[in-house]
Order: structure tokens, then sequence, then C-alpha cells
């Protein structure tokens, strides 16, 4: 038994628990998600610091290599006997602190052509360029300017005779001299471009020394070619100075981070995300190295992080697009749980329905049963009196007469009446003894709607047939399905007191057939739907209500269900299923 109000039905599994649910589905497949993309961005950063860690290892032999080297020029008074291994070390360096010194010369003659230099300008660029002094001449070789003053007590003679006599424009005294001892040094000098007259550097042994050191760091780091991917590789002291830098224009610079403060101090590797101001992201690994068993200073390694972002980018679609699967996977999963469990809990409604109506039916059943024979003894004396009375006691006037039988008529209609009454209380006490046999439902159908087809046009109501005449034979009890048809129909036509349309039609579904008998009536209010089915309730002023509760259980006696819709203003449908 289906009860509905309107067209809603009562359900046991709300739609805000599948909204909970789903709710519950979305966060835990987006928190997954944000785990996988970043538990995917730092295993990349762990191969990004592993092969990092590598590199510096490899960086990190090649400068004690290379300062194990200087050191070995360091202790030799004399001009270095080099084995083979090393000269072409050695003659590398010598190379490349020539083209440092040669371009330093060059860029003082750039700055002198621009703007006459000043004694503090000459001292910034040999601070800068890590050199003694500063000399610019006169084409003849006569000093013009220059840091310190006085330049140091040097023989310019041999150094710029091929300068000055035209024969060449660059003179460099650097190779072959030994960088240890006193008084050792060592300089270049250029013909000016622009202006006739010369630019000449001068350093010290200690000075050389230095740059050795410098470039020998700066082979260290760059035999190894950068691949694409990182930024740059640097190496600072323990001052945190840049010793190295595959940027040359950082060579020099001072760098005062607490990160690498405490870098320099950490036994393992570290690693940050740098993000400058231009949104520019940066993934640096730094190691610290040492020299001879003390710490020697840092490499620094940085990484450009945009072809990871790529990858990322795609995960972050993969993971999308799992969070989409996985969650319409999930919620039909809950809409299909939901839609069964509603099946149930509306079975297990019906069966309660059923019980609760069965135990109501029983119960006045038994007070049926008590109270009948109680009463139909005295209708039947009632009614056994009232017809002697009318029969023998006639009045001899014609016109009281009249009014006498119709008076002991009424009566004898409302003892009936009441004894109709009393018998339909009897059969809601006894078990159906159903008399089945096959039948033709469409058959019973139609000869109900000849019968009620005077009563319907009477009352201005049009009656409505689709009725298949194919219908296959079903085992029923004719007389009373009978009987809940009448009920029915009865029940429409009296619910249209204006008028209107009763409509019978048959359905045969797969194992079974199903009558709707529907009227154009008002309709049943929402909280008078589910008392109809109570014994003693009915809306009709002389009701008793007990004819849907008696089709209820002809219905069911039957293997069949009986199910009732109504809306306000709409009308009522009273859909009958019985199988085959």
């Amino acid at each position: 038994m289906l009860f509905r109000r309107g067209d809603r039905e009562k359900r046991g599994f709300s739609p805000i628990y599948l909204a909970i649910l789903s709710a519950i589905i979305i966060i835990i497949l987006m928190i997954t998600g944000f785990m996988e993309i970043n538990r995917t961005r730092r295993g990349f950063y762990l191969l990004l610091q592993r092969e990092a860690v590598v590199l510096i290892q490899h960086f990190e032999k090649n400068i004690r290599e290379a300062l194990d080297f200087i050191q070995r020029l360091e202790e030799k008074a004399g001009t270095p006997l080099l084995t083979p291994s090393d000269s072409g070390f050695y003659y590398g360096l010598e190379e490349s602190a020539g083209e440092y010194l040669v371009e330093a010369a060059i860029y003082v003659d750039q700055l002198e052509g621009e703007k006459p230099l000043a004694s503090s300008d000459l001292q910034s660029l040999t601070e800068q360029y890590s050199i003694t002094s500063i000399e610019i001449l006169d084409p003849k070789g006569n000093l013009v300017k220059g840091w310190p003053a006085p330049p140091p007590p040097l023989r310019h003679e041999p150094l710029l005779r091929d300068l000055i006599e035209g024969k060449r424009s660059v003179v460099i005294d650097l190779f072959g001299k030994p960088v240890t001892g006193e008084n050792r040094w060592f300089s270049v000098a250029i013909w000016r471009r622009a202006i006739p007259g010369m630019v000449v550097l001068h350093l010290t042994g200690e000075q050389m020394r230095g740059l050795f050191r410098q470039f020998a760091i700066q082979r260290a780091i760059s035999d190894i070619g950068l691949r694409e991917g990182i930024l740059y590789i640097s190496v600072l002291d323990r001052q945190l100075n840049v010793l190295a830098h595959t940027d040359p224009a950082a060579y020099g610079r001072k760098e005062d981070d607490d990160f690498l403060k405490t870098a320099l101090h950490s036994p393992e590797p570290v690693s940050r995300l740098i993000v400058s101001s231009r949104e520019i992201e940066t993934y640096e690994v730094v190691k610290s190295f040492s020299l001879n068993g003390s710490p020697g200073g840092l490499i620094r390694i940085g990484y450009s992080p945009r072809e990871i972002h790529p990858i990322l980018r795609q995960i972050r679609k993969n993971v999308v697009l799992s969070i989409l699967f996985f969650l319409i996977l999930g919620i039909s999963a809950v809409v299909l749980i939901g839609a069964n469990q509603n099946r149930h809990l509306k079975k297990m409604k019906e069966m309660e329905d059923r019980v609760q109506l069965a135990e109501r039916l029983s119960s006045l059943g038994h007070l049926a049963a008590g109270v009948a024979h109680e009463i139909r003894n005295p209708l039947n004396a009632m009614g056994m009196g009232l017809q002697r009375l009318k029969r023998e006691f006639l009045p001899r006037d014609e016109a009281k007469r009249e009014e006498y039988l119709a008076f002991t008529e009424l009566i004898l209609k409302e003892i009936r009446r009441v004894n109709e009454i009393v018998e339909q209380f009897l059969s809601l006490s006894r078990p159906f003894h159903l008399e089945q046999k096959p039948g033709r439902l469409d058959k019973l159908l139609k000869n109900l709607i000849v019968l009620f087809q005077e009563e319907a046009s009477s009352q201005r109501i049009t009656l409505q047939e689709a009725i298949d005449s194919n219908l296959p034979l079903i085992k029923m009890d004719e007389e009373r399905l009978t009987q809940v048809f009448i009920n029915i129909m009865k029940n429409g036509i009296q619910a249209m007191e204006h008028g209107g349309t009763l409509r019978v039609e048959t359905h045969l579904l797969k194992d079974r057939i199903q009558v709707a008998i529907s009227d154009s009536g008002p309709g049943i209010a929402p909280d008078q739907l589910e008392k109809i089915f109570n014994y003693y309730y009915t809306t009709k002023e002389k009701g008793v209500g007990l004819g849907l509760p008696i089709a209820h259980r002809i219905i069911e006696a039957h293997g069949g269900q009986l199910d009732v819709e109504s809306r306000v203003g709409s009308g009522t449908k009273v859909t009958v299923t019985l199988p085959i």
C-alpha cells in the first residue's frame, strides 16, 4: 500500500544525506589530490637536490685539486717545475689571468675616454680588480695620472718599448714568472685606442696568487657545461665572499644571508625555494665543503623549476580528472545505495502499514462480531413489528393512511440500512473464502461501465474507458472483485457532485494487470489521504468508512495491491494491481 501526498512520496533516505556524503567525498578527493600534487612536487625537488649533491661532490673534488695545485706553487721558491699533467692547467691559469687584466686595462681606457678619472676612481678600480696600481702614460711613457701616487718604483722601459715603438698594442709581463718570493711584480700594458698613450696595471705576487686561486676555482666549476635548468653555480669562502660564479659580474660580492650562514655549519646539503620580486622562482641547493679538515666555504647551485611546472600542470589536470571520475563514481554509488535503501524502507513502510491496517481491521472485526449478534435480533424484531403494524393497523382515514405508510416505510428503510452496516462489520470479522476461478477482468469492467452509465448520465458525469479486450485470464473471485470496483466507481461518482469525468483504463504489465480508475473531482487533502484506510473514517455524510478497508482486504486476498493518489483540485486516482 503506497500513500502519496500529491506527487511527493515519503522517503527514508533524505537528499541532505546525499549532499553531506557528496561533500565528504569531494573533500577527501581534494585533500588526496592536494597531497599527491605536493608529494610529486617534493619528489621533483628531491631529484634536483640529489643531482645537485652529485655535481657539488664533483666540484668539491675539483676545487680541492685546484687549491692543492696553487699551494704547491706557493711552496716552490723558484720557477715551478711542472709535470706534463700540471703544465696545461698552470698555463691555462696564466692565460686566464692575462685575459682578465687586459680586459681590466681596456675598461680603464674606456672610462678615461668617456670622462677623466679622478684618483678616487682609480683607487676603486684597483680594489675592484684586486691589483696594486693603475698608471695612465703619454705616448713617450711619461706619467699623466695614476694611483697610488707616487706609483711603485718599477722600470718601464723594457715593458713599454714595444708599445712606444708601435710593434705591439698589448704587453703582458706575467708568463713564466714565479708567484712566490719578495718584490715579485706582474704587469700588463696596452696602447690606448682613442687617445695616444698607454694604460699600465701592476700587481704583486700575492695578488697574482689570488687571481690564480680565483681562476682555479672558476675552472673547477666550469669544466661541466651548465645543463638546461641550472641557472648558476657559485663558490663562497667562509666569509661568504664570492670566489667563483658562472656570472662573472658576481665575483667578489659578499653575501649576507642567514640561510647561507646556517648552511656553512651544516654537514648535510640544504635547499630552499627563492621567489624574486618579479615572481621568478629559483630552487637553490647549498652544501658546505672543507679544506684540510676545516670549513672551506659553500657551493651553491641554482635551478629553475620552470621545467617542473608543465609536469605539475599535467599532474594537476590528471588529479582533477581523477577527482571528477571518482566523484561521479562515488555520488553514483551513493545515489544507488540511497535508491536501494529508499526501496527497502518503502517496502518496510508498506508492510508496517498493512500490518497496522490488518490489526485495526481485526480489532474492528472482533468488535463487530460481538456487537452484531446483539443488534441483529432487536433489528429483526423491529422489522417484523413494523411490517405487522403496516399490514394490520392501517388508519381508516385515507389521508392519514398515506402518511402512516410513508412513515413506516421510512423506518423499515433505516432498519435495513442499519442491518447492511452490521453485515459489513460482520464481513470484516470473517476470513475471506475466495472462490477463485479463471475469469476475464475486461469483461467484468465493461459490465460495470454499462451498469453505471445511467447513474453517471443523470449526474452529468462522462464515463470514459480504455479497456484492453485482449487481457489474459486471471484467477479471481468475480463477486468480490465486482464489490471492489463498484465501491471505487461509486466513490468517484459521489465525489463529482457537479459533474465531471470518470475514466477506467487497464495496462498489461510483465506479470500483472493494472486497473486505474480516476475522477476529476476535488481531490483529497493531504492530511485526509493517510486516513482513508482507517475504519470508521469517511468524508460522506451517510458513509460508514468501511468501503475502502473491505476493498483493500479483497485485493490483498487476491495477491494484489491497492494504491491511492490524489491532488487537491485535480481529482483522485485509485490503482488496483492484480497478478496474472
